[in-house]
């Protein structure tokens, strides 16, 4: 029996030896698994506390009584939406008219005979104007325009108003004419006469037998068509041809006494018509007599200073008057 009993607690003795012996290995693979693990561990157990903490913000910001609405400026948003109803009602603006189209037969007179044709002040309104192959002809443009050309024209009386660039009349034959522009030029022109308004010298080539004058003849809407395109009697250079072939028979001064009313001929109904009367008191374009010699021995000279050109017309008008 005793032996039975020591043999049992020896064999308890062993079972609970070999017991420890298998905890202490459990034990170290246990720390080796956890030492193993300890870097997934603490990434894992970072993550929940980031998310702890946010899930705690979020609770703190549930928690927390809803903030006060920005204070805005008493009436600011009515003014805003008063500007904006102001905005909505104003009517757009309207677009621009088209611009009408022209027709290139209203500004020329082409192959014309024994016609009178007159463009009145008002029709042409700068643009530029053609005339072609007219006979026997009298033709009138008493508005401003841009330029002017007159080609192959014979036995015709032509008026050219102001205008702004150049008129160049060319193969013309036994035409008298008035020219009033910033630059002329004739070319290959024969036995006519022009009144001249030149802002530059004018110019003759190839002509023969072409008879130059001042330009005097006023009408009423003549001023105005002058000072829109900044031309003035003041500076009128007639006199001063420069004539690229020069030849003793190209050109000549008319005698100094003849007017253009006079040059012309009588002028027809349509175009008086279309100038109108001259207003009473109006003062007369200046006449001058260039280079030509002198008509006789006393002067009389009126010296104004810069910018009294309207007086020193009414001078010419009161002489004109007396005489």
């Amino acid at each position: 029996m005793g032996n039975c009993l020591g043999s049992n607690q020896g064999s308890k003795y062993a079972i609970e030896n070999q017991d420890e012996k298998e905890l202490e290995k459990l034990a170290q693979k246990g720390t080796k698994a956890k030492r193993r693990r300890a870097p997934e561990a603490k990434e894992i157990t970072a993550r929940p506390k980031k998310a702890l903490a946010a899930k705690h913000q979020g609770d703190g910001n549930a928690a927390s009584p809803p903030s006060a609405p920005a204070q805005q400026k008493p009436g600011t948003t009515a003014a805003a939406d008063s500007q904006a109803a102001t905005n909505s009602q104003k009517p757009s603006a309207p677009a621009p008219a088209p611009k009408p189209k022209l027709n290139i037969k209203d500004f020329q007179f082409k192959q014309c005979k024994g016609e009178v044709k007159v463009k009145a002040p008002g029709t042409i309104n700068g643009q530029a104007f053609m005339i072609d192959e007219c006979v026997d002809c009298d033709l009138y443009v008493l508005d401003s325009c841009a330029a002017v050309t007159i080609d192959d024209s014979k036995n015709c009386r032509i008026f050219i108003g102001p205008t702004d660039g150049s008129i160049f009349m060319r193969n013309c034959t036994n035409v008298k004419c008035c020219f009033i522009g910033r630059q002329i030029r004739l070319r290959d022109v024969t036995n006519s006469n022009v009144a001249l308004l030149c802002r530059t010298k004018p110019i003759i080539e190839t002509s023969t037998n072409v008879g130059v004058m001042c330009y005097d003849l006023l009408y009423p809407a003549l001023p105005d068509q002058l000072k829109a395109i900044k031309l003035d009697t003041f500076h009128n250079f007639w006199d001063s041809i420069h004539d690229f072939t020069p030849k003793p028979d190209s050109w000549r001064y008319l005698e100094p006494e003849l007017m253009v009313s006079e040059m012309m001929g009588p002028i027809p109904e349509e175009a008086q018509a279309a100038m109108g009367e001259t207003k009473h008191g109006q003062a007369p374009l200046i006449s001058t007599w260039g280079s030509r010699p002198p008509p006789g021995q006393g002067y009389i000279v009126a010296i104004f200073p810069q910018g009294k050109a309207e007086e020193a017309l009414q001078l010419v008008a009161h002489a004109t008057e007396q005489q």
